[in-house]
């Protein structure tokens, strides 16, 4: 479930796409949970043949999904699974609404690969969580900046060719990004382009300048 906590609006060559934070997020109240580790569940030995593997806990079995979804033949168990926020950015056509890309494991791939910040023991839950998204033009280039709540980074890629993302860099934050604010540098009150992150676990703003990206 793609589940975005945040958009942004953007343009290339005439063309308006939206680009989607999908964090996600499950119901878990006292009189209702939808929350089941994949390993509770009954899956479909017609779709899941290898079921027994999937379900130890060095596979799924520690995986969260929702109960809500999943059984379509309604006969009790499981023939899809479905988890939190895919864990993912995504762009979409904003005029067709068709999805154009999106990054599937490489926010994970790409924090682990290029920072010591990624989260590993959230890797059964939603991972790094990308809560926020904003875009802006730096030095010729269209960047997106996607924060990653849990990872307290922000992950930066050109997106100039909105089919093909390019990771550029991470930027480390304070505790939990929440707010991610683009100033573009004509609006800017030093002249050049700023990136202003709001973090809420421990209060910290930062601002970036493109010299820093």
């Amino acid at each position: 479930m793609y589940q975005p906590d945040a958009i942004a609006y953007f343009e290339v060559g005439g063309t308006a796409y939206i680009i989607s934070a999908n964090e996600g997020d499950a119901r878990d109240y006292d009189a209702f949970s939808e929350e089941a580790r994949t390993s509770s569940l009954t899956l479909d030995p017609s779709v899941f043949p290898n079921a027994s593997e999937l379900l130890d806990a060095t596979q799924l079995g520690r995986l969260e999904i929702t109960k809500t979804l999943g059984d379509t033949d309604g006969d009790g168990d499981y023939d899809k699974l479905y988890s939190y926020g895919a864990r993912s950015f995504s762009i979409w056509n904003g005029n067709t609404g068709s999805l154009v890309y999106d990054s599937k494991n490489t926010l994970e791939t790409d924090l682990h690969a290029n920072s010591s910040l990624y989260p590993d023991g959230r890797s059964d839950a939603k991972g790094a969580e990308p809560e926020g998204v904003a875009v802006g033009e730096v030095n010729g280039q269209l960047i997106a900046f996607i924060g990653l709540e849990r990872a307290d980074a922000i992950l930066t890629y050109d997106i100039s060719n909105p089919n093909n993302p390019v990771f550029l860099q991470t930027l480390e934050t304070g505790d939990a990004p929440e707010g991610v604010l683009f100033i573009p540098a004509s609006e800017s009150p030093n002249g050049s382009s700023l990136l202003v992150v709001s973090s809420e676990k421990d209060g910290l703003v930062k601002i970036y300048q493109p010299d820093k990206l």
